[in-house]
């Protein structure tokens, strides 16, 4: 894939977005890994592979957050579970200083 396009991405659909960017992470995996065995001559492919990926995330998380697109499996079951009584913070009493740390 030779360079992704915000603009382009953003006629895609969030399924579309989400098939896209576990592409280019298997792809990243491909790069890293052909480094580490002193294999890849283009060292450029890490980087430019990473920021395809931040690219594909950006547009996605800019539907979730405008409503557009459906919400990921794992943010909608925490989005379930938030709905529920939340949990009260527990607070911690303070430490009590001993005679040595008063002075």
């Amino acid at each position: 894939m030779k360079g992704v396009r915000a603009k382009d991405l953003r006629g895609n659909d969030p399924e579309e977005l989400r098939r896209t960017a576990r592409k280019l992470e298997e792809d990243l995996f491909k790069h890293r890994l052909k480094q580490n065995t002193n294999q890849l001559e283009n060292t450029m492919l890490i980087r430019n592979t990473r920021r395809d990926i931040a690219r594909v995330n950006t547009v996605l998380a800019e539907r979730v957050r405008a409503g557009g697109g459906s919400v990921a499996p794992a943010a909608a079951e925490s989005a379930a579970t938030s709905t529920e009584a939340p949990a009260t913070k527990s607070k911690r009493s303070p430490k009590k200083q001993t005679p040595e740390q008063e002075t």
